[in-house]
């Protein structure tokens, strides 16, 4: 079956380079916001036999940017799987290198939603064939589809590319104890025996005020600080300053979707952070670490 990619206004970097890894043809979307908010979008094509009956990948990250926040970007993967689903593309793929919402999994408080699983199955019931998101915050989710679905594994290049940095003596420091496993897991790629440790860490849920605390071994190490997902900083802002309290060497923060949100950037390095490290499921300037050929090499 003929393979066609759709690059999504949010990934047009990272998905034209999947289309040129996989050797298939891109295309792009026409899309703008009308003065009442709306969002518009079209795929760039003159006849729809360009897609009918063809397999069909759609790249797409849902988080903030310049252009857009992440309900526009939403909203425009809906579109363009409506439009793929009309024109009757024979088999339907989406990768979403950045889920949005993906932290509110889980009720804190009354009167919450499940906001996350609710993306998910609005996905699913669209009738797509399958589902890849990147280093997706609650793997769990993903269980409630039809589809097929895979949280595909970003660590081995964010590893590769610490490595090539000349790390050595290397400590994975997860920031809470909710991120451990995934540190474990991580820490794996550079040695099976990398030490992993963590702080304690409280959350306000209602005023999002974060306290930590803990003094690690670190003296003389080079701390790596791996989270999915750094928004505003503070978490890893907090644990870089007690990684140096400890005496860590180096401190590299590192996560798959660097968003560095509001002031993130100035608080992580002026914390004593020596490198922010992010990939490019987020289009900007700590993007170091392509996507292109993992997840291609998913697809294939």
């Amino acid at each position: 079956m003929d393979k066609i990619l759709i690059v999504g206004p949010a990934s047009q970097i990272l998905a034209i380079g999947i289309a040129q890894e996989l050797g298939i043809e891109s295309l792009s979307t026409e899309f703008k916001t009308f003065p009442d908010g709306e969002n518009y979008l079209r795929i760039d094509i003159d006849d729809e036999s360009k897609i009918k009956g063809k397999e069909v990948i759609v790249v797409q990250s849902t988080g903030p940017s310049s252009s857009g926040n992440q309900n526009s970007r939403f909203f425009e993967l809906l579109m363009m799987i409506d439009s793929l689903k009309r024109i009757g593309a024979a088999k339907i793929i989406v990768i979403i290198p950045y889920f949005a919402y993906g932290r509110q999994d889980k009720i804190f408080r009354p009167g919450e939603s499940n906001f996350a699983n609710l993306i998910i199955r609005i996905l699913d019931s669209m009738g797509i064939d399958e589902l890849y998101i990147v280093d997706i915050h609650a793997p769990e989710i993903l269980e409630e589809t039809f589809c097929k679905t895979i949280n595909i594994d970003s660590m081995k290049p964010l590893a590769e590319y610490i490595k090539s940095k000349g790390a050595k003596d290397i400590v994975v420091v997860a920031p809470d104890k909710g991120a451990v496993e995934r540190s474990k897991k991580f820490a794996k790629y550079f040695r099976e025996d990398t030490p992993v440790e963590f702080f304690e860490k409280h959350r306000d849920v209602k005023t999002g005020e974060i306290t930590m605390s803990g003094n690690l071994s670190l003296k003389g190490k080079d701390v790596v600080i791996s989270d999915d997902i750094i928004a505003t900083g503070g978490t890893m802002a907090t644990a870089i300053k007690l990684s140096k309290e400890s005496g860590a060497k180096k401190v590299y923060a590192v996560a798959t979707h660097a968003l560095l949100l509001q002031n993130a950037k100035y608080r992580i390095l002026s914390a004593g952070a020596d490198e922010i490290i992010g990939t490019d499921s987020i289009d900007n300037e700590v993007a170091k670490v392509s996507l292109v050929k993992t997840i291609a090499d998913y697809l294939k």
